[in-house]
């Protein structure tokens, strides 16, 4: 198996992370997690990251050329990122809860941090990366009823779009 075509992390940049867990720093065959357990975990957040690229109306994958080259580089280590955090859930020990806001500032929390910031970075929709659809119009279809961070706002019109004929 190999990193799949959608991925942005590679198993080198994992092993830079948190190769320290097996001899050598190599995962291979033999080790724990292995070499397609990563893999798999780079894929995984890979097709995390891709939800929310698309979500936001952006080209998915982010290609490596052009002027995609920094976006996509920022890509590969939250990807990256995210996949060293998950090969640390594998071993025993505690178990990273994602969600939690007091958690000890350890190597697990630190790296899910990472990933999650460069979520919301896309979400706010500041990547500067080709999109397939533009900004205004993926905001226009999400409604005025909530900002980019999910606060109920006052709506911009009191009527349905339908009320009024021939507007669509």
């Amino acid at each position: 198996m190999a990193v799949g075509a959608n991925s942005y992390g590679t198993v080198a940049k994992v092993e830079v992370r948190v190769g320290d867990l097996v001899v050598g720093r190599v995962f291979g065959t033999g080790t724990i997690p292995t070499k397609v357990h990563v893999e798999l975990l780079i894929d995984d957040v890979a097709s995390r990251i891709n939800m929310e690229l698309r979500a936001q109306g952006y080209t998915v994958p982010v290609a490596n050329t052009g002027s995609d080259v920094e976006a996509y580089a920022y890509l590969q280590y939250a990807n990256s990122a995210g996949a060293a955090a998950l090969v640390l859930n594998i071993l025993p020990g505690v178990v990273l809860d994602p969600d939690s806001e007091d958690e000890n500032m350890n190597r697990r929390v630190s790296l899910w941090a990472e990933l999650k910031a460069a979520l919301q970075y896309i979400k706010h929709g500041d990547l500067p990366a080709t999109r397939t659809v533009t900004t205004e119009v993926t905001k226009a279809w999400s409604g005025s009823q909530q900002d980019n961070d999910g606060n109920v706002t006052a709506p911009a019109f009191s009527k349905e779009r339908t009320s009024w004929p021939g507007v669509w």
